[in-house]
């Protein structure tokens, strides 16, 4: 049996969901969740500052490990794109609105709503949640337009006046609180912007994000053929899981030898939501894209999505789901960050966290002795498939 290469140099390209904040919150989320491994029994992590670096990526640097001899040095890149998300950011109410309805008719004209609830009834629940927000509060504005409309009838005196005013306050107070309830609990807002965004994408494109990944793809083949690292390490987290696998793939088209440079080549998805695009018949390049990955046999691509995580496809092959022939058991590998474990008794039990937060939890720190570790798989000593490859455990 050979010795696991050590790695001392790696290059992380680190695709952010649709989120409209830039890298400054994700350098402050990736420090604290160091600093924090660190506390629970990691190595050390010191995180450096914040650096500029060609066209529109911004990175940071990451030494793993105390003694010289055993450091680690890797180079976190965040390749930006949230200046696309935020020209497709609507804050108006009623373009929210029409946008929901448009997006919520694609999915169902196309069939692709029927195949995710087959493929995940929670993520199903979750997305779909802000069209039934909507649906739901339609009795109330009916309750709302009767009320005026029995006053108009009746006249303006007082006795009349009353009980349309008690049912107009008392549906003002439910739509009220089941807005609340919705925006703090689903995050609808949210959900109801990377929805019809994923929706556009899998039917009539972004060009501004195609030229944002071929630029992505561009780097990585760069980063490879200049062979200076043990490791080059694409991740994806949320929607950005299908822009890490559309980075991957552009870059394998462009250089068909980019696996064999020297540096090993890993795919890390995390909380992934692909089947958002490769159920929509207009997707045909990404589906083309997911094939190409799955058609690189060297390529080691480990996918965690979690139970708990009402945002992703739990357990769901995106290649397999796609419909794709060359789809293969164990490519990806898919695997469970267990958060359960999060709230088990203990020095380092976590207080209840709401759906957003869960989603989350893939880039902070885990528990001590979790199988999950997010800082070592980015900024450790072993590969990604000397860590978590087919064989590895």
């Amino acid at each position: 049996m050979t010795t696991p290469r050590s790695v001392r140099r790696r290059h992380v390209f680190y695709v952010c969901g649709f989120d409209p904040n830039g890298p400054g919150r994700y350098h402050r989320l990736f420090g604290d969740g160091a600093a924090q491994q660190e506390v629970f029994g990691g190595a050390p992590i010191q995180v450096g500052p914040r650096e500029r670096r060609d066209g529109q990526t911004v990175g940071w640097r990451v030494r793993h490990g105390g003694a010289a001899d055993e450091a680690v040095e890797t180079d976190y890149l965040f390749p930006r794109w949230d200046d696309v998300v935020r020209d497709h950011w609507t804050r108006d109410f009623w373009p929210q609105l029409l946008a929901l309805l448009r997006t919520s008719w694609l999915y169902l004209r196309t069939g692709a709503l029927w195949r995710m609830y087959r493929q995940s009834w929670l993520v199903f629940i979750t997305l779909f949640a802000p069209f039934f927000l909507v649906m739901s509060l339609l009795p109330v504005w009916l309750m709302l337009l009767g009320g005026l409309g029995w006053l108009a009838h009746a006249g303006w005196s007082g006795q009349a006046l009353a009980p349309p005013v008690a049912v107009a306050l008392v549906c003002l107070a439910v739509a009220a609180w089941w807005s609340y309830w919705a925006r703090r609990h689903w995050h609808t807002r949210w959900i109801l912007r990377g929805y019809g965004f994923a929706g556009r994408v899998g039917s009539v494109g972004v060009p501004a994000l195609d030229c944002r990944l071929d630029a992505m793809a561009d780097a990585v083949c760069r980063q490879a053929q200049a062979n200076e690292d043990d490791e080059i390490l694409v991740v994806g987290h949320s929607l950005g899981t299908a822009m890490a696998v559309s980075v991957l793939a552009r870059a394998l088209r462009q250089d068909p030898g980019l696996l064999g440079h020297g540096p090993a080549i890993g795919l890390l998805t995390l909380g992934h939501c692909t089947p958002m695009l490769s159920n929509l018949p207009g997707a045909t390049g990404f589906r083309a894209e997911l094939a190409l990955l799955a058609q690189a046999p060297d390529l080691c691509w480990i996918d965690y999505t979690d139970a708990l995580d009402p945002y992703s496809f739990h357990a769901v092959d995106p290649v397999a789901v796609a419909g794709l022939a060359t789809a293969r058991a164990g490519h990806p590998r898919l695997l469970s960050p267990r958060f359960d474990r999060l709230f088990e008794p203990g020095p380092q039990q976590r207080e209840p966290m709401n759906q957003h937060e869960i989603h989350q939890q893939y880039l902070c720190a885990s528990r001590a002795g979790d199988p999950y570790d997010f800082f070592a798989m980015v900024a450790g000593p072993l590969t990604l498939a000397q860590r978590l490859g087919r064989g590895a455990l």
